[in-house]
């Protein structure tokens, strides 16, 4: 493994180097001959691009170009110290100078653009692990719900009908209602499994995000999920339609909606923006959804797509999961932000157009 430099130690070695071929440079090291001083010079100037090399590949392309203006600023009285008053020999000296700035320039934009394209191959490499992942628990989640489901449905009726003979009050009807409450939890656990192990084909039709957004808070209120959090919506009014499947974006929503409102326990506020965003020259729909709750450690954010994972006692752990893959069908994405502390912020983007894809962003 290569060895990582911190940002003071690596300005430090730079400040070191530069101040070594600046110093070759002028001569003071190895003082010019009368027979090799040109090829001596050309040597030395040579060795200023290690710097700028160094700062490009460590800090990027304000690196290189400050290191290269550093060097220029430095190397610029040259002419004047050493009396060269030739006029090929100073528009060499300035040439020099140019080719400094443009080492430094090139150096950091390619060194930025291959850290883009090795970050955008290990979103792609996740990505891919994680489209795995789901598919290979998804199949097990399958086999395992058509096993419990029928059985499940028998305790069920049964204890429901057993409940019925039993005194409201009374110790047997107590246990009754335990079980059917719990058989219930299980069914929409159930119901969660086959959600996720084998979503059904989206039905796309032409939607107003805005009408989802509205539908699924006035849902929230009805049911009165929300308690003491105020949610806020700023809707932007020249929001454009997109094909979706409405039902399965109302699904994304009020999943994200509710672990909000259990992130603030004792009341805050859940603020959902819509607007539109411009990526790779396709236009997206951007819904973001931010509360002041208690936030998720970065250890929780790295696994919260993850199916089972969830840190609610109630929670089956799968409910960001399904979201996820409804909106990667979508060719879209989730995007998540978060302060311990401070609140969370969850951005879901879906194109307009559904050739559109922002995996990579």
């Amino acid at each position: 493994m290569p060895r990582t430099y911190r940002p003071n130690t690596r300005l430090l070695i730079i400040g070191l180097v530069t101040a070594a071929t600046v110093t070759f440079h002028y001569g003071y090291i190895i003082p010019p001959s009368h027979g090799g001083s040109g090829l001596f010079h050309a040597i030395h100037g040579r060795l200023c691009y290690i710097p700028i090399i160094l700062g490009a590949i460590w800090f990027g392309v304000r690196g290189g170009i400050s290191v290269a203006l550093l060097i220029t600023a430095l190397t610029l009285p040259y002419g004047r110290i050493r009396g060269i008053t030739d006029s090929a020999l100073l528009l060499n000296e300035y040439t020099e100078m140019v080719f400094y700035l443009a080492i430094g320039l090139t150096s950091g934009i390619l060194i930025e653009l291959q850290r883009y394209e090795r970050r955008r191959r290990e979103a792609l490499s996740k990505e891919l692990a994680l489209k795995e992942h789901l598919s290979s628990l998804g199949q097990m989640a399958a086999g395992l719900a058509h096993e419990i489901k029928n059985p499940l449905g028998s305790i069920q009726g049964s204890a429901e009908i057993l409940g019925d003979d039993f005194p409201p009050g009374s110790r047997k009807h107590e246990l009754l209602q335990v079980l059917t409450k719990e058989s219930h939890r299980l069914s929409r656990v159930v119901e969660d499994f086959l959600s996720f192990a084998r979503p059904r084909p989206l039905e796309r039709t032409p939607t107003q995000v805005n009408d989802v957004v509205r539908d699924v808070v006035s849902q929230a209120e009805i049911e009165n999920v929300s308690g003491n959090v105020s949610i806020v919506p700023m809707l932007d009014p020249d929001l454009p339609q997109a094909p979706l499947d409405s039902e399965k974006i109302h699904q994304v929503f009020l999943n994200i909606i509710l672990n909000a409102i259990a992130a603030m326990p004792d009341g805050g506020t859940l603020t959902i923006t819509t607007r539109k965003e411009i990526f790779n020259g396709e236009t997206f729909i951007a819904a973001s959804f931010t509360d002041t709750g208690h936030g998720i450690s970065k250890e929780n954010l790295e696994k919260i797509f993850d199916p089972f994972f969830t840190t609610r006692e109630s929670g089956t752990g799968l409910g960001l999961s399904i979201s996820h893959v409804i909106i990667q069908n979508h060719n879209g994405k989730i995007e998540i932000q978060s302060t311990l502390g401070k609140g969370t912020s969850v951005t879901v983007l879906v194109p307009i157009k559904q050739e559109g894809s922002i995996a990579a962003r």
